[in-house]
């Protein structure tokens, strides 16, 4: 008999660290102070070689300017991408304004959900942002179930939070 390898052991192996639900990009908890999060002066002053430093700048992917309706909603799509041979949706968003997402995802019914075509919507686990304490910048990710295959790498996928609909953006 084989044995299946465990899919929890899988994604804490491979996600960031995450608590409460979120990970911040830095791989930092998301509720530590400014002072907690800092660097330590030697090793953010570390000069790197001059050759590694423009590859680098240009190999980095690069997120297109926020449309306004993101601006208005405080938060900018920046991935949809399938995980765990499909079976996952793997959603990441950045809090462009804290307060607008705070006001936009408090509330029970503007939970996030995946449209992608005329499929049934995609609903995030019940706990996705729970305990969430927004700050600018931060990169949150949801995963969904991907019931039935709605989504398919290629599909275009709408993010919708209550009225707020964001997107499409082609999933991976």
């Amino acid at each position: 008999m084989k044995s299946v390898p465990c899919l929890l052991c899988f994604l804490t192996a491979t996600l960031p660290i995450v608590v409460g639900g979120c990970a911040s990009q830095d791989g930092t908890r998301a509720d530590m102070t400014k002072a907690e999060a800092t660097v330590p002066a030697q090793a953010a002053t570390a000069p790197q070689p001059a050759a590694a430093t423009p590859q680098a700048a240009r190999s980095a992917p690069q997120l297109p300017a926020p449309s306004v309706l993101e601006t208005q909603a405080g938060i900018q799509v920046t991935q949809v991408g399938l995980t765990a041979q499909g079976g996952l949706v793997d959603v990441r968003f950045k809090v462009l304004d804290a307060a607008k997402a705070r006001a936009l995802l408090s509330k029970p019914d503007n939970v996030p959900m995946l449209m992608a075509g005329d499929k049934p919507p995609l609903m995030p686990p019940h706990h996705a942002l729970k305990g969430a304490r927004f700050s600018k910048g931060q990169v949150f990710f949801i995963l969904y179930p991907n019931v039935r295959r709605a989504v398919e790498a290629g599909t275009p996928v709408t993010v919708a939070m209550g009225p707020v609909r964001l997107g499409p953006v082609t999933a991976q």
